[in-house]
């Protein structure tokens, strides 16, 4: 025996179909719509290929309301503006054939923490820095553009060529050697051969700091010499 549905029932029927039709459609256009993770995923591994293994690499997300046509070729990233201070702009393109059928940028964040040198204390310019000012902590060197120190001996013994903010990482261009000798100072050239040692008079014909090459003149010959500085008397040359 035929019964006939009910008007509740024939609704929610209509209802289901309409649904399941809604999502088919749904379904068909993204399959034809580029996955928004693939485009960033991209830009990523562009990014991881120009960085040190240890570096993080993270796109920052995109509007998910984007709908680009799905590409058939892999698609392609290029750097679209320098990085700075670990921020990339990353161009993903898709093409076919040689033609761009479309273009985005990616933004993509980079961050690398590695042990760097920090001021610890307040050090005048010209002043000699003590290891007791000194400390080593983690920071994201993608974000030091002017470089870092990663041992306490890049520093120590060294002085400020500007003031620096106790915290701060200390850049290679922030220091300075103290210049023990001064042009004109009279100083002892040493000379070692073996267990052979010799000495004489001399006077800097530069500035100089620990561990620096300068010239040196023997008052006595004329004969210029170069030699390294060990303290604010010695120069050591070779013989």
């Amino acid at each position: 025996m035929n019964r006939r549905a009910s008007p509740k029932a024939v609704v929610t029927a209509l209802l289901a179909a309409g649904l399941g039709l809604a999502l088919n459609v749904a379904a068909a256009a993204d399959a034809g719509i580029e996955a928004i993770s693939r485009i960033r995923e991209t830009a990523e591994r562009h990014v991881a290929a120009q960085v040190p293994p240890s570096a993080t690499v993270s796109a920052e997300a995109l509007d998910n309301r984007l709908r680009l046509p799905a590409c058939s070729s892999p698609l392609e990233a290029s750097s679209a503006t320098p990085a700075a201070r670990g921020a990339w702009s990353i161009l993903v393109s898709c093409r076919d054939q040689g033609t761009q059928l479309w273009a985005v940028f990616v933004p993509v964040k980079v961050a690398d923490l590695r042990p760097v040198v920090v001021l610890a204390g307040s050090v005048a310019p010209g002043q000699p820095i003590a290891a007791d000012l000194l400390r080593i902590e983690k920071r994201d060197v993608a974000t030091l553009s002017a470089g870092y120190l990663s041992s306490l001996d890049e520093a120590v013994g060294r002085s400020l060529r500007r003031p620096v903010a106790p915290g701060a990482a200390l850049t290679p261009d922030a220091l300075a050697v103290v210049r023990l000798i001064r042009r004109g100072d009279l100083v002892t050239l040493v000379g070692r051969s073996g267990g052979l040692e010799v000495r004489a008079q001399g006077k800097a014909l530069a500035d100089g700091g620990s561990g620096e090459r300068i010239a040196v003149e023997n008052p006595s010959s004329r004969r210029v010499v170069q030699g390294v500085v060990r303290d604010g008397s010695t120069v050591d040359v070779g013989i």
